[in-house]
């Protein structure tokens, strides 16, 4: 007994030092360089365009702080992997991929479709599939100049902004694993955050702008910025935004009211060959500032609720019938058919689906006081 347990402690020693292995140290760590983010483009004559933002870090053991300066790097190839091989042979360290916060499809290459793409970051051993993707529209060189200062490496930034949203549904559906279990479902109609630059005070800022829509893999239209809060409210839980509604006491003033969370249900009917999805939401929000004067009182929080509670439903409305006419389906039509109905042979369910909205607004908060000017 005694000679088995002395042979166990000797595989034990030898053992521990294999889970040490994956870790880089000082010397190897200067000879990599990682990418924090990967765009694809394509140019006129249908070759695959890469771009790579990358970190060049440098460690050393007299020092207590990491160093490292921002790379570029550009290649052009007939495949993906032939742009990202033609990148490495001009690189003077190994380029490693595990440490992508972003893959960003600019709007030409997604026009064109991205499924190419898609299959080398499924396939790539290095590449990983937690990060979120992007549709870019603008100029790239415009992009990789904006990104600077605090915001010098595009990836990380990215990151750091879908991070502040974790559990919005438009978030959720930015990540690549999100996609890639989900593009062949349904009506294979999905959302990826839209990305382009905005003018600032003094430079241009990158901002999440929309979303871009893509069915089959191809970018075919674009949910503009000023609809994604009332989509979010239809197809998820929303913890953060603003509405706006006039006060009913002045002209000109607004009444600013701050979303604290909210929750939906959704149903899926069919009766005398028509389908009709029904959405229940229920949001709570937050008086956050009256301009001019106002009684606060059960009349003026009845004012809101029934204003609110119109306005969202007509609008959910006019955004569902804009894309029903489109024939793109946002809303998961198909795929609520497929699981409830799959027997029934419809093609086209979303053709002949109504909407049926109800909406409970709920104004509350700390702030709020009862008969208050």
């Amino acid at each position: 007994m005694a000679k088995i347990n002395k042979i166990f402690k000797i595989l034990i020693i030898f053992l521990i030092p294999l889970t040490l292995t994956g870790c880089f140290n000082y010397r190897d760590i200067n000879k990599v360089t990682f990418a924090t983010s990967m765009i694809f483009d394509t140019d006129d004559l249908g070759q695959v365009i890469v771009y790579l933002d990358c970190i060049k870090p440098y460690r050393s053991t007299n020092e207590s702080s990491d160093k490292g300066r921002r790379l570029i790097f550009k290649g052009v190839g007939k495949t993906t992997e032939d742009a990202l091989g033609k990148i490495d042979n001009f690189s003077s360290a190994k380029l490693n991929y595990s440490q992508v916060k972003a893959y960003i499809f600019t709007e030409k290459a997604a026009k064109e479709g991205i499924k190419k793409y898609l299959d080398l970051i499924n396939n790539y051993g290095e590449m990983q599939i937690k990060p979120s993707a992007f549709i870019y529209y603008g100029d790239v060189e415009e992009l990789l100049k904006a990104t600077s200062g605090d915001d010098e490496f595009l990836g990380m930034y990215l990151n750091d902004i879908m991070n502040k949203k974790p559990f919005n549904s438009l978030s959720l559906q930015a990540n690549i694993n999100y996609y890639l279990s989900n593009r062949l479902m349904g009506d294979n109609t999905l959302l990826l955050p839209a990305v382009n630059l905005k003018k600032d005070v003094l430079d241009k800022k990158v901002q999440i702008n929309g979303s871009g829509i893509l069915k089959d893999n191809v970018l075919v239209d674009r949910l503009e910025q000023e609809d994604t809060l009332l989509y979010e409210l239809m197809m998820g839980s929303v913890y953060e935004g603003t509405f706006e509604i006039g006060n009913p006491n002045t002209d000109t003033g607004f009444i600013s009211l701050d979303v604290l969370s909210s929750s939906e249900d959704s149903m899926l009917r069919f009766d005398n060959n028509r389908f009709t999805l029904v959405k229940n939401i229920e949001v709570d929000l937050e008086i956050s500032d009256i301009q001019g004067e106002a009684i606060v009182d059960s009349e003026f929080i009845n004012y809101i609720k029934v204003n609110e509670e119109a306005y969202i439903n007509s609008y959910i409305t006019q955004l569902f019938n804009k894309y029903k006419e489109k024939g793109i389906d946002i809303f998961n039509v198909y795929r609520m058919k497929e699981i409830h109905y799959g027997k029934e042979e419809i093609n086209d369910p979303l053709s002949i689906c109504d909407l049926e909205i109800n909406t409970k607004v709920n104004i509350n908060g700390t702030g709020l006081s009862q008969n208050a000017l």
